[in-house]
Order: C-alpha cells, then sequence, then structure tokens
C-alpha cells in the first residue's frame, strides 16, 4: 500500500482520537451546565473558546507524538508510518510543532468562517471571509494534491520532516 494511502487511512483512525476528544468537551459542558450551556458573546470569544479546548490540544496531540520516541500519532502507529527530520533523526517538539500549525491552520480558517457567519445576523457574511473560507478548502485539497504527486506534504517540507513506513526508517536512529 503506498505510504499516501496509508497516511490518510491514519488521519481517519486520529479524527477518532479527534471525535473522542470532542465528545469528552461536548459531554463535560453538557454536564457543567445542566445541558444548556451558555452562547459565547460573540465570534471571537466562540474563536477563542473552539481553538483553546479543539484546536490547540489536537495540534499538541500530533506535535508530542510525533516528537516521541514513537515518532507517530496514533493512527501512524497503527499504520506503522513514523515522522522523522529528513535527515533521519526524530523530529524535535518545535519541528513537529511547526509542521501540526501548518497542517490545522486551513481547519482552524474555516472555524473563523463558521463562527463568523454563525453571527453574522442579518447582515450577511462580510466579505474578508472569502480570504479565510478559501485557505480552508484550498489548504487540505493542495495537501492531498501534493501527497499523492510528490510523496510529501507541503508543511512536511516547511518542517523538513518525512513520513516513511516503519520498515523504510533509518536504523542509525536515535
Amino acid at each position: 500500500m503506498p505510504v499516501a494511502v496509508r497516511r490518510l487511512l491514519a488521519f481517519a483512525v486520529d479524527w477518532l482520537v479527534i471525535g473522542l476528544w470532542g465528545g469528552v468537551i461536548f459531554g463535560t459542558v453538557m454536564l457543567m451546565t445542566g445541558g444548556h450551556p451558555r452562547k459565547p458573546g460573540g465570534p471571537w470569544s466562540a474563536q477563542a473558546i473552539g481553538f483553546l479546548t479543539m484546536t490547540l490540544p489536537v495540534v499538541l496531540y500530533f506535535a508530542f507524538s510525533e516528537s516521541s520516541a514513537m515518532r507517530a500519532s496514533l493512527g501512524k502507529r497503527a499504520l506503522a508510518l513514523r515522522v522523522s527530520r529528513e535527515t533521519g533523526g526524530r523530529l524535535s517538539v518545535r519541528w513537529a510543532l511547526l509542521r501540526n500549525v501548518l497542517k490545522f491552520a486551513p481547519w482552524e480558517f474555516g472555524h473563523t468562517v463558521a463562527h463568523q457567519a454563525m453571527y453574522a445576523g442579518e447582515g450577511g457574511v462580510p466579505i474578508w471571509l472569502w480570504g479565510p473560507a478559501a485557505i480552508s478548502i484550498v489548504g487540505p485539497v493542495w495537501w492531498l494534491v501534493t501527497l499523492f504527486a510528490t510523496g510529501r506534504t507541503p508543511y512536511d517540507r516547511w518542517a523538513s520532516a518525512r513520513v516513511t513506513r516503519e520498515a523504510d526508517r533509518d536504523p542509525t536512529r536515535r
């Protein structure tokens, strides 16, 4: 099975982890508010809440797991994939964090669009939202096209990272 397909399947497994985290957050909020959570005061406070409770933990999950001795998220481990530096060594937390901030930036731009649209009211969605909307759509498409065309995503290249099958990794790694 090509690495690109393995990566997509691994990400599907990781989406289960993300979904479980979202369920924990939802359940906690519902329990703490008796099933009646207050609506955030506006789109930017909603954005901040979403960022702090979903995006940041997800980015940290990926960054810490991919820079750990395992070199992989749970999904990548399940599909026998490992993240490393281009030179074969372990990816540092700093580079793993950069890699995952870039990877999930379109997701956060999508959240921006959703929150702004939700609070837009009768005045309609502001015109400036077309930029974040385009990034939230074009980013993942670009990631997929480059993954299948070259075997690597732009965020892998920008972070000097490589995702390989477990059997392909450098035996001299530390």
